[in-house]
């Protein structure tokens, strides 16, 4: 991380495609942080460098982390997954929100999300409304350095299975070779660059708001 800092990263969505690859990369470097990640159930994985703090999203005011400087949010459901648009407004706009205040208090002054393309609160589509809306939410918070990564259909192996999403993700695989020059930001991304572009981004300075678009993703992550 910047400038050498050892004070442990707070994670939340580590069991999530991106998440996982999150933590699975900040844990590689055996010289940077560790690593504490808020989950809302034991991933049995906790042990070194790697904390739990097993909490319900919806319960984060009394929960208590260890002092922290970078928080890394990539949390995220589907309305499928969720079952309904009110269920997937709880974990992509009201449990960011929850985890940005937890952050906040910990004392992080650098929060870095996973939002999506096409992410605008005035949309009159409701997921990306939804994405744009927890955008709204992290920035309120108050941190002096907030990152929003933007990434089109993300690539990888889920433990539950998405019917559609691996539908999609065959069919733009076979036009994926095509994603040049303006089309470029519309390019499925796998989970693993997405969180080496975090990585690559918590590790410098943040300060303001930067909107990191899916084809930025690709090159920092690469």
């Amino acid at each position: 991380m910047e400038n050498q800092d050892l004070t442990p990263v707070l994670v939340a969505g580590a069991s999530g495609l991106v998440g996982a690859a999150l933590v699975r990369r900040l844990l590689e470097d055996e010289t940077g942080p560790g690593v504490v990640a808020v989950v809302r159930r034991s991933l049995g994985g906790a042990g070194g460098r790697l904390k739990e703090v097993v909490s319900d999203f919806g319960r984060l005011e009394g929960v208590a982390v260890p002092p922290v400087r970078t928080a890394l949010c990539a949390l995220g459901t589907t309305i499928e997954r969720a079952g309904s648009e009110s269920a997937f407004r709880a974990v992509d706009v009201e449990a960011v929100a929850a985890f940005a205040r937890l952050a906040r208090r910990a004392g992080a002054s650098r929060f870095l999300l996973v939002s999506a393309l096409g992410a605008d609160p005035r949309s009159r589509v409701f997921y990306n409304r939804t994405k744009g809306e927890s955008e709204e939410a992290v920035r309120s918070v108050g941190f002096d350095g907030v990152a929003i990564f933007r990434p089109s259909l993300l690539l990888g192996e889920r433990a539950d299975s998405r019917p559609a999403e691996r539908a999609a993700i065959v069919v733009s695989g076979l036009v994926s070779w095509a994603m040049a020059g303006p089309l470029a930001r519309w390019k499925p991304v796998p989970a693993e660059v997405v969180a080496a572009a975090m990585v690559a981004v918590a590790g410098g300075t943040l300060t303001g708001v930067r909107i990191v678009e899916n084809d930025e993703i690709h090159r920092l992550g690469a």
